[in-house]
This record gives structure tokens, sequence and C-alpha cells, in this order.
């Protein structure tokens, strides 16, 4: 008797899950960034992008995110500007710290890093298929005891800041296309 209520429980279970699924296709759900790219693109090259910071290698970090995200999601989707259907270039336009908490009036103990970015994908002609002119994330960092543990944990956040970025600009890219 107790087999045949286990085996009516998980043909239950399954049939839940197979409603949910139909549920969800029928009701013309689908995952962010999962259409196409603007103007039918189908390879981008990436040059390095531009840093109007202070921070010095910001953009080889920015750049090779934004490399690395869409390689991941898209195989062969990045390529030498010469075998590309677009370009994706782009400018960091800032790098802001702030305090985010304090155990003291003087003494932090969490910061907030923030970058903004633009970037535009125009194709062989010059034509803007696809511009965002104020990405913007962030990250919160703690602050060590040391000045080198608050430096490693502030590349760290912008490693952070920089692959988040970078999947906004392939949702963006790919969203209602």
């Amino acid at each position: 008797m107790e087999a045949v209520t286990g085996r009516r429980s998980a043909w239950g279970a399954w049939l839940g899950v197979l409603c949910g699924v139909m549920l969800l296709t029928g009701c013309g759900y689908q995952l962010a960034g999962s259409g196409e790219l603007p103007g039918g693109v189908t390879t981008i090259a990436i040059p390095m992008l531009a840093n109007r910071t202070a921070e010095s290698g910001l953009e080889a970090v920015m750049t090779n995110a934004l490399i690395d995200e869409l390689s991941r999601r898209r195989q062969n989707l990045v390529v030498s500007e010469e075998r590309a259907d677009a370009v994706l270039r782009g400018t960091i336009s800032g790098l802001g710290t702030g305090t985010l908490s304090r155990s003291a009036t003087l003494t932090a103990v969490e910061r907030r890093l923030v970058i903004t970015a633009e970037l535009t994908l125009t194709d062989r002609n010059g034509n803007v298929l696809w511009q965002d002119r104020q990405l913007r994330a962030e990250q919160a960092y703690a602050v060590a005891g040391t000045k080198a543990g608050t430096e490693t944990n502030r590349r760290l956040a912008i490693g952070q800041v920089a692959q988040r970025l970078a999947e906004y600009v392939y949702e963006r890219l790919t969203d209602a296309f």
C-alpha cells in the first residue's frame, strides 16, 4: 500500500512541475536577454574602452569583463574588428566611492564603489544599433584593518562591478530584439 501511495505522490509532483512549465511557456515568459542582437548582428568586436577616471587599468578590467561575458553567453560572438558585423565601443565615465557605514564619526566600516559607463554598438557603416549612456553598477566592500587589506577589497569590488555591468550590457543588447 505504501508503494502505491509513494508512486501517486511522485506522479503528482511531476504533474505539478509539468503544469508549471506549461503555464510559464504559455504566457510568453522568457528569460531577460534571450532575444536576438539588434540589426541582425551575429558577431561583435570590442576594442579597449576609454577610461575617463583616475583608476589605472580600469579600462582593461571592464573590457575583459565584457569580452568574457559576451563570449560566455554566445560562442563565436566576439571576433576581431575586421570580421565583426558591429563594434561595441564605450567609455568608463565615472568611478566613485562613498561611505556606507561607520563604527565611529571618522571610522568607515563599509564603502560603496560605483562605476558608470556609456556604450554604443555600431554597424560597419557607423549606424548606431544600440546605445546606453547611463550604465551603472555598484558594490559594497569592507574597510579592512590595513590600507592594503582595504585596497584588496576595493579591487575585488571593481571586478564584481565590471562583471555586473557586462551582464547588464548583454541583457540590454538582447532585450526586445
